[in-house]
């Protein structure tokens, strides 16, 4: 099959002088994200030899990917790394970013491509034309952690809504601690989803224990992570409600990917087709059970 030829960068449709600061603070911040999950790709890779084949001529330039740092963490960017360089001759250059911000970069061209999680900013943008080719690519189930005593009495609670309802209830009258997703995490957008809410802090409560283990929310793929990276220190932890089960067939978030109407860039157009294909999809399958691959 012939190789597809090199096209040079469409100009963005509306273009803007501060573009090349932007890219350039966007790669700083999220340098610290990358540092932090180059570990755990690495272990993740150690004896994978399937992804080890020899490189090819690169069939594109690399585009720079904005993506959540779930991804990182659980090492399913490097594995699709691995198997890029085998197969297109390069690997996407990643910046890390939570899902929020990452797609505000999305929508004013800073970044070639993102990779996200399930937040209602995707379908706003997409309907404002915005982004585009936008595709599922995995799930990763949502769980509820918590410390193993249950300050917040959630034991017999099954339902996600009541059981936040009674975490952050307890949390308000000092009985229990409860650590809050990140504003631009897609965790936090599933959280306001439920309509859940902290309610105001009851007068007299006193504060918990310094270093007790909070109630919070987490993906499957980075508890994983985390699991491996710490092992004894999160033996405290247990999980009270997770994703895949009857009782939560809804505590789960989309991997999704997507591509800037504002920079159309030959390569992210190539790497969002593989991403979907045979072996992005391996890439998905192989990092189970942080990751399940899109049904149909």
């Amino acid at each position: 099959m012939p190789l597809p030829p090199r096209h040079p960068q469409t100009p963005p449709a509306s273009p803007s002088a501060h573009q090349p600061d932007r890219r350039h603070a966007l790669r700083l911040c999220g340098s610290a994200w990358l540092l932090a999950g180059m570990a755990a790709g690495a272990a993740t890779l150690l004896g994978d030899a399937a992804w080890a084949n020899p490189r090819v001529a690169p069939r594109a330039d690399s585009p720079e990917v904005g993506v959540d740092p779930a991804l990182l963490a659980s090492g399913l960017t490097a594995r699709w790394g691995q198997a890029m360089r085998r197969d297109l001759g390069w690997a996407a250059r990643w910046t890390p970013l939570p899902s929020g911000a990452l797609l505000r970069a999305l929508a004013q061209g800073d970044i070639d491509m993102g990779i996200f999680l399930s937040h209602p900013q995707a379908e706003r943008l997409s309907q404002e034309g915005l982004i585009h080719d936008r595709h599922v690519l995995a799930h990763t189930d949502v769980l509820l952690l918590g410390p193993t005593q249950d300050d917040a009495g959630i034991r017999s609670e099954t339902a996600p809504a009541g059981a936040l309802r009674q975490v952050l209830a307890a949390h308000a009258a000092g009985a229990a601690s409860w650590q809050a997703p990140a504003p631009d995490a897609a965790l936090a957008a599933w959280l306001a989803g439920l309509g859940v809410q902290a309610p105001p802090k009851a007068s007299g409560a006193k504060a918990r224990p310094a270093g007790e283990v909070p109630y919070r929310l987490s993906t499957r793929a980075e508890w994983l992570a985390e699991q491996a990276q710490r092992g004894r220190q999160v033996a405290s932890t247990r999980i009270w409600l997770q994703g895949g089960t009857a009782d939560a067939p809804d505590m789960r978030l989309a991997c999704e990917v997507a591509r800037p109407f504002r920079t159309r860039h030959p390569g992210a157009r190539m790497l969002s087709q593989w991403l979907q294909g045979p072996l992005g999809q391996q890439a998905v399958r192989a990092s189970a059970p942080a990751w399940q691959a899109p049904q149909g």
